[in-house]
């Protein structure tokens, strides 16, 4: 067991050092050794209470030193899990295109408004508002969660804006029946053939064509109307 500075036992895996901070720490099951430096002892008891128990019931250890990569990982795998699929992966395809090579390696505490406006301005000349968008979405729910979940104390994309417009509905361009055609034709080619005109009949976005089940369809007056 460790000391304190007056010789006082402070429990197993915790001790004070010659500048007055209490050291605390053990080993998680994966090997790796997990410790924080606190400043009492009771903050390091809980600290350590706390870490035992999130490493024995496999939840994410709240080390000092976590990392924006760890905590992503946690939150993609544990806490929005139930999302649905496209939505999860349009998180992680954005995480990992556009907000891990800047700040995946950091300190989750040490990430300010200015490291995630990098991740955004780093994007300008080459992506679509919409994607910029999408990233802004993304470390914003990460972030929010975090500090919902106790990891930070302050979000940190506090006061970050998002100014890159996106593409008015007067932009974007609809397909002409003879394009339609076109497509059709070409479609048939493919495996997917099917999903394509699904998607070209009915205007379903591909999130909505993925989340189809067949309780989905009224037979009813699907044999009426086919009639």
């Amino acid at each position: 067991m460790g000391k304190n500075l007056k010789g006082k036992e402070c429990g197993k895996g915790i001790c004070q050092r010659k500048d007055g901070l209490y050291f605390a720490r053990f080993y998680a099951k994966n090997g790796t050794r997990q410790n924080g430096y606190f400043k009492t002892l009771p903050e390091a008891k809980k600290w350590l209470a706390d870490a035992k128990y999130e490493d024995t019931h496999n939840l994410i250890v709240t080390a000092p030193d976590m990392t924006v990569d760890k905590w992503f990982n946690y939150w993609i795998d544990n806490i929005i899990c139930d999302l649905a699929p496209n939505t999860i992966r349009n998180y992680r395809e954005r995480y990992e295109r556009n907000i891990q090579p800047l700040i995946g390696t950091m300190c989750i505490a040490d990430v300010k408004p200015m490291h995630c406006k990098a991740v955004l301005n780093r994007m300008e000349t080459e992506y679509a508002g919409s994607t910029i968008r999408q990233t802004y979405i993304s470390m914003g729910t990460m972030f929010k969660s975090a500090v919902m979940n106790d990891i930070i104390a302050k979000h940190p994309m506090n006061g970050v804006r998002y100014t890159k417009p996106v593409r008015a509905v007067d932009d974007i361009k609809y397909l002409t029946v003879e394009e339609q055609e076109k497509f059709l034709e070409a479609a048939e080619r493919s495996h997917n053939y099917r999903q394509y005109a699904l998607l070209l009949e009915t205007g379903l976005r591909t999130a909505e064509l993925i989340g189809l089940t067949w309780d989905a369809i009224d037979w009813k007056k699907t044999y009426f109307n086919c009639k």
